[in-house]
């Protein structure tokens, strides 16, 4: 398995929007907090990330949230941009951080993300 990261824009549309189609990624295993080596990070508006199999995992899993989300506002939303790759190495910088909370720490660096992003206020988007 691999980390992957997915940077997109979307074209100007319904009001929640991005806020949807965030709620459908993060059910697909695409998340906004980074787990780095010691800290969480929130990741710059519109990027995401996630663990998957190959690229072609983690493209399904950015359309279907898509698709999804576009069912959950009414109407399309037009994709412009996008570009998936896969992260071997980073370097992060956010002014959202912070050291993971043992309450919301599980067994796997994407998992003490996830429950980072859904319920630690600190990472609201």
């Amino acid at each position: 398995m691999t980390d992957y990261l997915v940077t997109y824009d979307f074209k100007d549309g319904a009001s929640k929007q991005w806020e949807e189609f965030v709620d459908c990624a993060e059910a697909e295993g695409l998340l906004y907090v980074f787990h780095g080596t010691s800290k969480l990070f929130r990741l710059t508006n519109t990027t995401l990330w996630g663990v998957f199999s190959d690229i072609d995992a983690a493209t399904a899993a950015f359309d279907k949230a898509l698709s999804v989300a576009e069912k959950a506002v009414g109407r399309k939303i037009v994709l412009e941009k996008r570009f998936i790759a896969a992260i071997p190495t980073w370097s992060i910088r956010s002014d959202k951080n912070k050291a993971p909370e043992s309450r919301w720490t599980k067994s796997t660096k994407f998992e003490t993300c996830r429950a980072h992003q859904k319920n630690d206020p600190f990472f609201a988007y």
